[in-house]
């Protein structure tokens, strides 16, 4: 009887200490940052990071005879604004980290880029510029496996990546500002255009910014944030230019022909 008595005991304290342990673990579990994009590729993705590590991806697809959800659990290991993720890549693209910037977890060295937008952020990042009074910008870091710049008049691995200070950001906002007024005969007011913009360090260090301009859509007022745009002809709705931070101007305005 005795026996029995102390295993009850003992069953008892063992139940109540993996209680306490689920407890505590559930309690250390806290949400750090939820992004969400409506306009990927494939679909709504749901992005959840947590305090212990660990993140929850959910990709939802719908179509008039079809709907489809994923969920994606992992692990992170981050460092400053830096998430590597462990013990396998990211499966929404197979990026194998990610940066928090400018409001954005934006995925790099995956199978195409990625950005999912911040909605609650209980992190101290960085590297954030405001938009406050700079409308309808888009950033995105250059990566020479998306952008080819070739395109832009440069020899493979002869320029880098680089991110914007918010200084940068305003006179990059004035001298565009400027070409636009310079050119009001071919284009459209600047404020019926968002501007995508790829930010490197070109062959001779300086800070230049590669611009694209695209006429507002009303259907689609924000997908410009999470992927560049390709668009074929389109006139003065499809305009691209260089602007060089280093030299204060800018060049190469590009004006696309007419369907």
């Amino acid at each position: 009887m005795k026996n029995k008595i102390l295993y009850i005991l003992i069953l008892t304290l063992f139940l109540n200490c993996k209680r306490e342990k689920t407890k505590i673990v559930k309690e250390t579990k806290i949400e750090q940052i939820f992004a969400e994009n409506d306009y990927g590729i494939f679909g709504k993705i749901n992005l959840k990071i947590y305090s212990d590590s660990s993140y929850t991806c959910v990709r939802y697809e719908t179509s008039p005879n079809y709907e489809k959800t994923e969920k994606f659990n992992g692990f992170f290991k981050i460092i400053n604004d830096t998430i590597n993720f462990f013990p396998s890549d990211f499966k929404a693209n197979y990026s194998t980290k990610a940066v928090i910037k400018n409001n954005f977890v934006e995925l790099v060295d995956g199978e195409f880029p990625l950005k999912i937008e911040i909605k609650r952020n209980k992190l101290k990042s960085k590297n954030s510029l405001k938009f406050d009074e700079i409308k309808d910008y888009a950033i995105f870091t250059f990566d020479e496996k998306y952008y080819s710049n070739i395109y832009y008049g440069y020899k493979p691995k002869t320029i880098k990546a680089y991110d914007l200070k918010q200084n940068e950001l305003e006179e990059l906002d004035i001298i565009l500002k400027k070409c636009f007024v310079e050119n009001n005969t071919k284009l459209k007011d600047i404020n019926n255009y968002v501007k995508q913009c790829i930010v490197v360090i070109n062959p001779k260090q300086e800070i230049e910014v590669w611009v694209s301009c695209y006429c507002k859509n009303k259907y689609e007022k924000d997908n410009y944030k999470y992927s560049i745009i390709r668009m074929h002809d389109g006139g003065n709705c499809n305009i691209n230019l260089k602007v060089n931070l280093t030299k204060h101007n800018y060049s190469e305005l590009n004006i696309s022909g007419s369907a």
